[in-house]
């Protein structure tokens, strides 16, 4: 029977360097920082398949991200660019006034394969959505260049053609 015998220094691991623990913090920051969106996107992709077609639509997820003010703002702003580029007369000014709800009312139409999402339902809560998609005519009667009589009622505000969700009132 033999046995060896090593020097204590032998057996020791050389410690990591420095930039080996930087990547390696790095990369365990980034999985924390992933897994959660990782999990929600997975389970709303679940429930979403498994839901009837009629639900689907109207699905809201049970944790869905808080967006800061500013990036609310920013997808009002592309909101009104799409309906601009759609033919709508509106001002984009990142405000979700009564007349862009009255022309995303008239310019969406919602299915189960493009639900609004969380922060426009919440937005256009109230507000009927037509889906009619004709410009020209919502143009003549609600945008910024058309014409106006002397004595036409304003379009918001008290005695106005659209109440606050942007719906049409009836007079």
């Amino acid at each position: 029977m033999s046995t060896t015998v090593a020097k204590a220094d032998a057996t020791h691991r050389q410690p990591a360097s420095a930039a080996h623990r930087r990547a390696l913090l790095a990369a365990i920051v980034l999985t924390l920082a992933v897994a959660p969106v990782a999990t929600w996107q997975l389970l709303d992709r679940v429930a979403r398949g498994g839901a009837p077609a009629a639900v689907r639509g109207t699905y809201v997820p049970l944790w869905p991200p808080s967006s800061p003010p500013w990036l609310e703002r920013l997808h009002v702003v592309q909101l009104a660019k799409q309906l601009v580029r759609a033919g709508y007369s509106i001002k984009v000014d990142g405000n979700l006034d009564a007349v862009t709800k009255s022309a995303l009312a008239d310019y969406l139409r919602l299915d189960a394969a493009h639900p609004l999402s969380p922060f426009l339902a919440n937005e256009l809560s109230g507000t009927v959505i037509l889906g009619s998609r004709n410009p020209a005519a919502w143009n003549s009667r609600f945008g910024l260049k058309r014409k106006t009589g002397f004595v036409e009622r304003p379009l918001v505000g008290p005695g106005g053609q659209l109440d606050a969700g942007g719906n049409v009132v009836q007079r």
